[in-house]
């Protein structure tokens, strides 16, 4: 019946001379005031329309879906450049909109820029989707609920890469990838081949053109930062150049508003060419690299430089007293050495793993300990400044604060006392400098303001080298000497170390560790008198394993354990005077004396080492954790097996820190330093490292991304790549997590267990923990047969350097109470 009517209408329309198309033009024009009709009677009705233009684009001649099919690529074009338009004026992209600062880099979220852009231009977006996507693709991500993730980077990307070919000022993303090249190492071949794939920006746009412009001195003009960073982004100048005077402005923000710690170390680079000629070859420039960090739980009240000089001015000689324990430090000590030997058999051993919850629960000695908080850093630029010099230290010290806007030579400058922090031989440049210029400049002049903390670092490998030296035995005494570190090197088949070059401070460190863990494990299977370790482990409780750790104190670690062997056998040798120290190496002992039936070398010698080692761990340990009083009992320890070992500059070091804490510092003071001398840069439980190492690995990230500019070697550049090291990393970590490539995190410790298994055996093997009477090492230096008992050796050696440093300190006392001629003259009424 419809199909009679539909054709009557047409021989209708023929009659009159129209044709349906005309019916069609006229009823969609608004002119015909027919809009309810032809919603009502058409587009009411969805299914019909989308079934017509199916008809039409599908069952129709190929003139007829040729022309459909124009008219659609027509209207979908313009719709998509509507998008496009719309997407540049939201300005997701759009760089020059943007302010060059870090949280221009940080901010940074490649996923959120994608989701923008999706809901900006939602026919793209499903039309390239559409293109990218398969049925069977589409039917396997509903069938296993799976978020089509890959498909939604793909698709952002190409957006990104389109929009950008439409306005080059939709850069964003394409600049953010040229920071993350060139902080991963990137060279300029590969910036320029990805730039010209618009996967990234070019390298003359990161690097730009001309050099940075200093940032105006905002104390002598009176500028704010904001306005300086403005004048130094003068046009061209890169977005590396901009990147850098933007954080080299909030560190001096930073400085000027709120409390701040200094550190400083030297940075070596060595500068090739290509080919020589007269005046150019390859030379090593030496520089210095500077940082400074947020103080935790410090204010400006607390800090008062008057405060500190008046504590100076009173304050008592140190005294030996203030370097050794006192009963209730003892008792502590001895509490968390215990503690480290748990620690140690529960953490390295997988057979006590099920007591990790319960060794954490019982850490005694929790005093002091520094809360949990990410540590903001702000590097500075290099410095073409050698600081092996006294000089050179003190031109350091004023260009660093120079480059934050400060005046040096006001008399304002010496107010606040600023935490500064550097390796053994910076500070004591700085100490000297104090020392020369005390009672003859000012005291802001003077230095007399600084607070040297100590870098703890550079004390963990000074204290790995001097136990490294002190028991590393006689290489020529074979079997007689089967515990020292040489022994159990060549037995775990490890690299050969030899003491006059020694390898780098980590293989040091760990050989230490491994030997103290199996020697440990040992030691349990003896005084627990198991058969075997696992037996052991699978029955025994908390509280017995506790226990047998005390044992273990008791019977091998305890310092009197040794010494008592040690003194009866040289009563026997009668080597000495009577109340002559037992801890003074005897004359090299011969075969001739092989008839001594009192001590036992080897055994010492074992038990000294896992003092020290287990020193060396709870020192480690204490850092990694955050606890300030356990690190001031290890320090005073430290003290003497740094005298003792040899380690002199380092021991005079220390007196000093001591004395810091003990006198000289106000207790405000004393809590920010105690607070403050390790930085938290993840923000993560047992993340502390010393302020100096942190130094270090920025080092260590500021050459590898120098290395990605190529072959423009100057301090200049480094000058101006060094400031964006720390920003330049987060990006790297951040795009590495964000696309799932991070691949730092996947790396595992080596198991150890077979090298604790072969410590064991041979220890077992030589009994080398079952005291043997007259057991001797023959060796023609003394200190590699019995090995020195380095803390008593230290106690011993103390009072004449303690005097030296007590007439140092009472001489700058009076140096300081003099007023400078200076300061004296008054002016003329």
């Amino acid at each position: 019946r419809k199909d009679t009517y539909f054709r009557w209408v047409l021989e209708d329309f023929a009659k009159h001379g129209v044709t349906w198309g005309d019916f069609i033009q006229w009823i969609a024009q608004p002119s015909s005031q027919c809009r309810n009709d032809l919603w009502n009677g058409f587009f009411i009705n969805r299914v019909q329309v989308r079934e017509v233009l199916d008809l039409w684009t599908t069952k129709n001649s190929e003139s007829a879906k040729t022309t459909i099919r124009q008219w659609a690529l027509t209207y979908l074009g313009d719709l998509l450049g509507q998008e496009a338009s719309r997407t540049t004026k939201d300005g997701v992209l759009l760089t020059p909109r943007m302010s060059i600062s870090e949280s221009f880099v940080l901010d940074f979220n490649l996923r959120a820029i994608h989701s923008r852009l999706f809901d900006v231009c939602p026919a793209m977006t499903t039309l390239m989707r559409k293109f990218c996507t398969t049925s069977r693709h589409a039917r396997l991500e509903v069938k296993n609920h799976k978020t089509p993730q890959e498909e939604a980077i793909r698709v952002g990307t190409a957006l990104v890469d389109l929009l950008g070919q439409r306005s080059q000022n939709n850069s964003y993303v394409c600049y953010i990838m040229g920071l993350y090249l060139y902080a991963t190492g990137a060279s300029r071949q590969t910036l320029s081949l990805l730039s010209s794939l618009n996967v990234a920006t070019s390298y003359s746009a990161l690097v730009g053109s001309g050099s940075t412009k200093e940032m105006v001195d905002t104390h002598h003009r009176g500028t704010s930062i904001a306005l300086s960073l403005q004048r130094a982004f003068h046009r061209g100048a890169g977005l590396l150049r901009k990147l850098s005077t933007s954080c080299r402005a909030s560190a001096a923000t930073r400085a000027h508003t709120a409390p701040f710690g200094l550190v400083y170390d030297n940075i070596n680079f060595m500068f090739k060419v290509a080919e020589q000629i007269l005046g150019r070859k390859d030379s090593q420039e030496n520089g210095t690299c500077a940082t400074i960090f947020a103080l935790q739980q410090a204010s400006l009240s607390d800090m008062k430089a008057s405060h500190l000089l008046e504590r100076f001015n009173a304050a008592p000689p140190l005294s030996v007293q203030d370097i050794i324990h006192t009963p209730a430090e003892t008792t502590l000590f001895r509490q968390s050495l215990e503690h480290t030997i748990l620690r140690v058999i529960v953490s390295q051993s997988p057979l006590f793993e099920r007591f990790r919850d319960a060794v954490h629960s019982c850490l005694p000695a929790t005093d002091n300990k520094i809360p949990v908080h990410k540590t903001d850093v702000y590097p500075l630029p290099a410095m073409h400044i050698d600081e092996s010099s006294i000089t050179g230290n003190a031109e350091v010290i004023d260009t660093i604060f120079t480059d934050l806007g400060f005046d040096v030579n006001a008399l304002e400058f010496g107010e606040l006392a600023k935490l500064t922090f550097g390796d053994q031989l910076s500070i004591s440049r700085l100490r000297s400098i104090n020392a020369n210029r005390a009672g003859h400049d000012a005291l802001h002049r003077s230095f007399s303001s600084l607070v040297f903390g100590p870098g703890f670092f550079h004390h963990q490998m000074t204290l790995v080298h001097g136990i490294m030296e002190t028991h590393w035995g006689d290489p020529q005494a074979g079997s007689q000497s089967p515990a020292s570190l040489h022994a159990i090197n060549t037995s775990l088949d490890r690299k050969p170390i030899v003491m006059s070059s020694l390898p780098p401070y980590r293989v040091c460190r760990d050989l230490i560790f491994t030997t103290l863990t199996g020697s440990l494990l040992h030691c349990l299977e003896l005084v627990s008198r198991c058969e075997s370790l696992e037996d052991y482990a699978a029955n025994v409780e908390f509280e017995e394993l506790q226990n047998h750790v005390t044992e273990i104190y008791d019977t091998y670690v305890r310092p009197t354990v040794a010494s008592t062997l040690r003194q009866a056998r040289h009563e026997e040798l009668e080597c000495g005077q009577e109340g002559e120290h037992f801890d003074t190496p005897p004359t090299p002992l011969h075969s001739s004396q092989a008839n001594i039936t009192a001590g036992d070398m080897v055994f010492e010698n074992m038990c000294l080492f896992m003092r020290d080692a287990l020193v060396l761990r709870e020192f480690n340990d204490a850092i990694k954790g955050g606890y300030s009083g356990r690190i001031i009992r290890t320090l005073k320890i430290l003290a003497l097996m740094y005298r003792g070992s040899g380690r002199t500059k380092y021991a005079y070091e220390m007196l000093h820190i001591i004395h810091n804490l003990t006198h000289l510092w106000p207790a405000p003071l004393r809590n920010i330093m105690i607070n403050n001398w390790l930085v938290n840069p993840t923000g993560k439980d047992d993340a502390f490292v010393p302020v100096d190492l942190l130094q270090e690995h920025l080092n260590f990230w500021i050459k590898v991304m120098y290395k990605a500019q190529g072959s423009n070697a100057s301090w200049e550049w480094l000058e101006m790549i060094s400031p964006c090291v720390g920003v330049l990393r987060k990006l790297a970590t951040q795009i590495n997590d964000s696309l799932g490539a991070h691949l730092g995190s996947k790396h595992r410790s080596p198991d150890l267990t077979k090298d604790y298994e072969t410590i064991c055996n041979r220890l077992r093997e030589y009994n080398v923990l079952v005291p043997e009477a007259g057991r001797l090492i023959y060796s023609d230096n003394p200190s590699k047969g019995e090995v020195l008992n380095i803390v008593s050796a230290g106690l011993k050696q103390l009072p004449g350097p303690l005097n030296d440093y007590n007439r140092t300190f009472e001489q700058l006392q009076r140096q300081r109470r003099i007023t400078p001629l200076a300061l004296a003259a008054k002016p003329v009424s």
